[in-house]
């Protein structure tokens, strides 16, 4: 190997996924003085006269054809999106099941019975995430409509194309939305399919998100905050996966001819709420808005006092429809909301204890620390290192 190890990445600038991805890379390699990246166009993947002076590949290979010519080199290469196991190419890409579940919890937390999917037809990641969407759905005890595609199956490749525009099958889109029973909450299957959705509901005067609530995936913040409303998305902490496939060639590099570094199935981080989920399909309507109300003001050190002054009935009448629907009164409701916010941020994240009681609204880390220790035994920094501990003997 000369001094200089060049490394292909592609070229991906039109989706956050891709930017995060690279950025990852490029994190990796700083550490790394000897590596210099070298961006390629996806098509220049499939000439072999491209390809003779690099050392290794970070790539999506989309098609039979850009994996045989990889192949051909016989030199490193990690896919970053893992359509098939194609031999000496290992590959990390997005585990589609988790964030499929991660859909489903987020509906369910929401109280939602009803909910549907919205896909790219032909797309493995897409019909990969739509089914195990459904069945997770079914799970909670719920129901889940498909969006059958209203169109063609499409070659893997379309993802290279996706832009902000209407969508080819509005029309189809529009009936299929006009179709399903209200309210309902539709998962889809990335940022874009979800922008094409809020559109078409847009057009169609469909309510989001009282009618029609709309989860994406990607958080492309881009895409998110242009969307109207803005768009909830499951983040899928593409910048970890780019820092994960770098250290696979780096190892594919080290060791020519040794045994190829494992799939990594990379899980996502969580949902990011913005206003396209912001609803609970209650009885009582004015519940969903108290429940909004929570979870946007948990960190405040909300109580039930500023809950109900905030919806401005009777103390009398919000307790008895928080008893009757949710079964708990308003303060547990609360405290429920501050308890499963700290569980899911001491599991997703490394911030300290102290920063996540500040964010949950616990008037101190202390108090934080001593009421965790009654719901679990234990100190919340325990209760991580445990949990975490689990999650690894589950994928050993």
């Amino acid at each position: 190997m000369s001094s200089q190890t060049r490394i292909a990445v592609p070229i991906e600038t039109n989706r956050a996924h891709g930017r995060a991805l690279l950025e990852g890379i490029a994190d990796y390699a700083l550490a790394r003085p000897e590596w210099r990246l070298e961006a390629l166009e996806p098509d220049a993947l499939t000439d072999p006269s491209n390809l003779r002076h690099f050392d290794g590949f970070i790539v999506r290979v989309m098609d039979d054809r850009t994996a045989d010519t990889l192949i051909k080199t016989r030199k490193p290469v990690v896919d970053t999106y893992g359509r098939t196991d194609r031999g000496p190419i290992p590959f990390i890409r997005l585990d589609d099941e988790a964030i499929a579940k991660c859909a489903a919890d987020c509906f369910a937390e929401h109280r939602y019975s009803r909910c549907a999917f919205c896909g790219f037809k032909g797309l493995r990641f897409s019909e990969v995430r739509g089914e195990a969407f459904r069945r997770s759905v079914l799970e909670h005890g719920g129901t889940c409509e498909m969006y059958d595609g209203g169109a063609d199956r499409l070659k893997e490749t379309f993802v290279r194309g996706e832009r902000m525009g209407g969508a080819a099958d509005a029309a189809a889109l529009k009936r299929w939305l006009k179709s399903l029973p209200k309210p309902v909450a539709v998962f889809c299957c990335n940022d874009i399919r979800a922008f094409h959705l809020l559109k078409v509901c847009a057009d169609a005067r469909i309510a989001v998100p009282r009618d029609v609530a709309v989860l994406g995936v990607d958080n492309d913040k881009m895409l998110c905050t242009f969307s109207n409303p803005p768009l909830s998305s499951i983040d899928t902490n593409a910048f970890a996966l780019g820092q994960t496939a770098a250290g696979m060639l780096h190892e594919m590099l080290s060791s020519p001819g040794g045994a190829l570094p494992a799939a990594v199935f990379h899980k996502p981080r969580s949902v990011v709420e913005r206003v396209s989920t912001e609803f609970y399909p209650m009885k009582t309507p004015w519940l969903s808005d108290a429940l909004v109300f929570m979870r946007r003001h948990l960190g405040d050190g909300i109580s039930a006092d500023d809950v109900i002054r905030r919806l401005g009935y009777s103390h009398t009448t919000v307790g008895k429809a928080f008893r009757a629907e949710l079964g708990l009164s308003v303060q547990q409701e609360i405290i429920r909301q501050r308890r499963e916010r700290a569980c899911r941020l001491l599991m997703e994240t490394r911030r300290t204890a102290a920063d996540i009681a500040e964010e949950c609204g616990y008037p101190s880390a202390q108090y934080f620390a001593h009421v965790f220790s009654e719901w679990f035994g234990m100190t919340p920094d325990m209760w991580r290192n445990s949990g975490r501990l689990k999650a690894q003997v589950r994928q050993a």
